[in-house]
C-alpha cells in the first residue's frame, strides 16, 4: 500500500493498493456512507445523437461516490465499490448509481471519519509492502503441498505426488524422486519471492534441499528447512502455530492472528484472562479490562461492534481485526466473532 496524498483538514487520504492484500485492507476499512473518489469508466449517452439508439460510449472520468456497498473479488483480483454519484462531469446526473472496480495500482481517495484501527491497518499494509512474501513447501517422500502465505490468508498453490513405491526397483525410484524434486522446483521458480520455507517429517526435506543446492543454486539462498510432525494442510497449520513463519516474516498477519487465537483458546480452556461473545466483551469493557480486542472481519460493519471497537481504543486497548479466511479466524467466528484478552481477571 502506498499513501499518495493526505489532506487532514478534509479527512481525505489518497491511496494506491499494490496487491491483492491491499485490496483486502481497503475492503475492510471502506464503509457505507464513506466518500470515495477515483478515475473510472462510465457509459455516457450523447443526447445530441438522436439517430443512434445504442447504450452510449464508455468514457474515462473522475467521479465521487457515496458508498452503499463494498465487494471483494479475489478471483478477479479487484475491489468493487458501489454507490451513488456525488461528484462528476456536468453530463453525469448526481445521485445515479455507479461502481468503481479497483485493481492493484489504481489510485483512490477516501473521505471519512477515520478510526484508529483503520489507520493502523493502512500503516501495517505499508510496512507489509516492504517485506517478502513467503512460499511454504510441506513435504515428505510421497507428496509436496505448496502454499503461499498472504497477509489475510494462506492459499494452496498445488499438490505434487512423487509416484515412488516400495514395489519399484531402486533405480526407478531414484529417477522418480528426481522428477518429483524437479516438479517442486519448477513451481518455486514461477514465484517472485525472497523466502521459501521447506518443512516436513523425516529426511525428504533435507534431501530436497541438497538437490536444490546442486540443481537450482539460485533457489538455495531463499530456503529455510524446518522439521514438523505431519504433512498436508495439517502440516501447514503446524508451521503457523509453532511460529515458524515468524523466523522469516516476523510480523506475518496470518501468523500473528493465529497465535493470538491460540492464546485466546488457551486462556478460555483454563478460565483465565479471556472473554468471548458480545455480552462478555461489553462486561469486560465496563471494568476497562480488555488489553487486546479480537474482532472477526465479518463483523466490522456492525454498528454495535463499531462502538465496542471505539470504546476499547478510548480505554487504551489494542484492536486486531482477524480475517475469517484462515482456520484461526474461523475459530474466532465460531466463538461469536468477538473476544478479548484481558489485563486482569474479572468476576
Amino acid at each position: 500500500m502506498k499513501i499518495v496524498e493526505e489532506i487532514p483538514q478534509k479527512n481525505i487520504i489518497k491511496l494506491m493498493p499494490e496487491n491483492l492484500d491491499d485490496l483486502w485492507v481497503l475492503y475492510n476499512i471502506i464503509e457505507e456512507g464513506d466518500k470515495v473518489f477515483a478515475v473510472t469508466e462510465r457509459r455516457v449517452q450523447d443526447k445530441g445523437d438522436v439517430i443512434r439508439a445504442d447504450r452510449g460510449v464508455k468514457r474515462k472520468m473522475f467521479l465521487g461516490l457515496e458508498v452503499k456497498n463494498v465487494e471483494f473479488d479475489e478471483n478477479l483480483n479487484r475491489l468493487r465499490i458501489l454507490g451513488s454519484i456525488i461528484h462528476g462531469p456536468d453530463d453525469v446526473p448526481l445521485g445515479s448509481h455507479h461502481t468503481f472496480e479497483i485493481k492493484p495500482f489504481d489510485e483512490l481517495s477516501i473521505e471519512k471519519n477515520w478510526k484508529k484501527w483503520q489507520i493502523d491497518r493502512i500503516k501495517e499494509a505499508i510496512e507489509s509492502s516492504k517485506k517478502p512474501k513467503i512460499l511454504v513447501v510441506v513435504m515428505d517422500d510421497e507428496e509436496a503441498d505448496i502454499f503461499e502465505v498472504r497477509d489475510y490468508t494462506i492459499k494452496e498453490i498445488c499438490s505434487i505426488k512423487s509416484h515412488t513405491s516400495k514395489r519399484l526397483d531402486y533405480k526407478i525410484n531414484e529417477e522418480l524422486k528426481k522428477e518429483y524434486y524437479h516438479e517442486i522446483a519448477k513451481v518455486l521458480k514461477e514465484y517472485d519471492v525472497d523466502n521459501i520455507l521447506v518443512a516436513g517429517p523425516g529426511f525428504a526435506k533435507n534431501t530436497f534441499y541438497n538437490f536444490i543446492s546442486t540443481q537450482y543454486p539460485e533457489l538455495k539462498s531463499k530456503i529455510l528447512v524446518e522439521t514438523i510432525s505431519t504433512t498436508s494442510r495439517a502440516g501447514m497449520n503446524e508451521v503457523i502455530k509453532r511460529g515458524l513463519i515468524n523466523k522469516i516474516y516476523a510480523q506475518s498477519r496470518v501468523a500473528k492472528e493465529t497465535q493470538l487465537i491460540e492464546k485466546l483458546l488457551e486462556e478460555i480452556s483454563k478460565k483465565g484472562l479471556a472473554v468471548y461473545g458480545i455480552d462478555e466483551v461489553k462486561k469486560a469493557l465496563e471494568y476497562s479490562a480488555i488489553d487486546t480486542l479480537l474482532v472477526s472481519d465479518s463483523l466490522i460493519r456492525n454498528h454495535e461492534i463499531e462502538k465496542i471497537i471505539d470504546t476499547t481504543e478510548e480505554l487504551g486497548g489494542k484492536v486486531v481485526i482477524v480475517s475469517s479466511e484462515h482456520d484461526a479466524g474461523k475459530q474466532l467466528k465460531a466463538l461469536g466473532g468477538i473476544a478479548g484478552l484481558l489485563r486482569f481477571p474479572i468476576e
